[in-house]
């Protein structure tokens, strides 16, 4: 069994020329959440096969009660952004459609940079996932690979 997800479509201001003159961009966002020691929360984020790593706001860290003042860090730097420092701790996913649920422990980052979105990345998501994208549907579906951890 696998998780299917429609694509968000994004309205701009002005035709885009790639897409033929379309108004809106379809995206790959998933409700993803969060749960940690002491809380948990839900967020949209975006499906990204070129992040390496899974990304949020380090604000939700406090939210679930995630200690960072230990955690193991690094940088990271995306297309026109500086390099920004991400620090990494363990908390359980979960997605959803409406037909399956599945949930993991996963190491993520959190980082202070402005981010448009929260980043689903290899690390932490799509290592763990066999991910179809069909373009013709505007369509997402995720299936567990062998490398899951959850349930």
């Amino acid at each position: 069994m696998s998780l299917r997800f429609s694509y968000q479509r994004f309205k701009v201001k002005h035709p885009i020329p790639s897409l033929a003159g379309r108004q809106e961009r379809p995206r790959p966002i998933l409700a993803v959440t969060l749960i940690g020691p002491s809380g948990s929360c839900s967020e949209d984020a975006l499906l990204d096969t070129g992040a390496d790593d899974t990304l949020f706001p380090e604000a939700l860290a406090t939210v679930l009660g995630v200690d960072l003042s230990q955690a193991p860090s690094g940088t990271g730097a995306g297309f026109g952004m500086h390099a920004a420092t991400v620090r990494y701790a363990e908390v359980t996913l979960r997605i959803a459609d409406n037909q399956e649920q599945r949930e993991w422990k996963a190491e993520v980052g959190f980082t202070s940079a402005r981010l448009r979105q929260p980043l689903l990345g290899y690390a932490g998501v799509l290592q763990f996932f066999t991910a179809t994208f069909h373009g013709d549907r505007e369509e997402l579906e995720l299936a567990v690979n062998a490398t899951y951890p959850g349930s």
